[in-house]
């Protein structure tokens, strides 16, 4: 290929020494221009690379003296420790040298929680989550803080704050526990699921747990995943009961509200993710086997109840239209009078005794007839 360029090319300039235009002569050879200036200016470049930044050999040197001395860095951080000594190499470039010696150790990030076999909760207390959202009382804004329990996603504990700090997760978790009968020494605790807030990571907020023996949960940064339920509870709030209060008057008030919505939300709401039964009912289940049970015998009983009424309204159907009484069916004749089949005549009737009308001999004659 590079043969072929440089015979265009020659024969282009050949031409051009002629006199001929360079257009003329690449319609005539079928080429394009910008292919061509493209392929002479490759052919007139020197030994310099496309960008012509490559790094100089003492450049990969000091790229290589620097993972040397800091083998568990990678790239980005070699890259600032090389600009913190006055010499700058990007960090792609870094990336790229270290690739070529085989020394891009891989990212190992922390598996997503989810995919963790038997990651669901299978009981009520083993895992809590823990967060707060804001709200507006007094035209000052305040926090909701909460304790939901994932398996049941019934809501523990609640409190309204005007700031969090470390002593408010630590009175939520408390409260939590007094709610559910768990004393603060008992072995098993409920896990307490958060995010990287400060007043979660203090130093006070862990040695809390610590003492109290019971697990601290960081979610990852940026992945409001991880705290799932907590989230979802705060949109069902938010958009079911602050969005459209706005702002409450004061804290009383603020609490009434917030904790009705609350006790309508574990007892009375049918929640989605719990096959439609309330928060509290499974948390009082505490067995999601037997949910599954229970609403399958619902949805057997709904069809046994169906198939009765139907059996039970077509054979009430059937003895409306087939079981009549044969004196009950009428059969009309050429005067439109009913007269009863197998009745004869009978007193009271509109000719008198004796007395018989054309039509009706007519009439008989064409039954005995038949």
């Amino acid at each position: 290929m590079n043969l072929q360029k440089d015979a265009v090319i020659r024969i282009v300039e050949e031409q051009k020494q002629q006199g001929r235009k360079v257009g003329e002569v690449l319609v005539t050879l079928g080429i394009k221009r910008a292919t061509y200036y493209r392929w002479k200016k490759g052919v007139r470049g020197t030994a310099v690379s496309r960008g012509g930044c490559s790094l100089t050999p003492h450049e990969h040197t000091r790229i290589d003296e620097m993972k040397d001395a800091h083998p568990e860095s990678r790239h980005r951080r070699i890259q600032g420790l090389l600009q913190a000594e006055g010499c700058y190499v990007s960090a792609s470039a870094v990336y790229a040298h270290l690739k070529q010696r085989g020394q891009v150790e891989p990212y190992i990030r922390r598996e997503a929680p989810w995919k963790r076999p038997r990651y669901e909760i299978r009981q009520r207390n083993l895992l809590w989550g823990s967060d707060w959202t804001k709200l507006s009382i007094g035209h000052v804004r305040w926090y909701l803080l909460t304790v939901i329990d994932w398996f049941s996603r019934l809501l523990i504990a609640f409190d309204m704050v005007p700031t969090v700090n470390a002593s408010h997760v630590k009175a939520i978790y408390r409260q939590g526990l007094r709610a559910q009968g768990i004393p603060l020494r008992a072995e098993q605790k409920p896990e307490l699921r958060v995010d990287r807030g400060s007043p979660n990571t203090s130093w006070v907020t862990q040695e809390f747990f610590q003492h109290l023996e019971a697990d601290l949960s960081f979610a990852r940064v940026r992945r409001p995943t991880d705290n799932a339920i907590t989230e979802r509870f705060y949109g069902s709030i938010k958009q079911e009961e602050i969005y459209l209060v706005g702002n409450y008057p004061d804290e009383t008030s603020a609490r009434e509200e917030i904790g009705r919505y609350i006790a309508h939300y574990n007892h009375r709401r049918p929640h989605q993710a719990l096959m439609n039964f309330t928060p509290g009912y499974v948390h009082q289940i505490n067995n999601k086997t037997v949910l599954r049970q229970e609403r399958q015998a619902l949805k057997q009983a709904a069809r046994e109840q169906r198939r009765r009424y139907w059996l039970h309204a077509n054979q009430a159907l059937k003895d409306t239209v087939f079981g009549m009484d044969q004196r009950e069916i009428v059969e009309y004749g050429p005067t439109m009078e009913g007269t009863l089949k197998g009745a004869g005549d009978k007193k009271g009737s509109s000719h008198s005794k004796g007395e018989e009308s054309p039509q009706q001999d007519s009439q008989s004659n064409l039954v005995l007839s038949h």
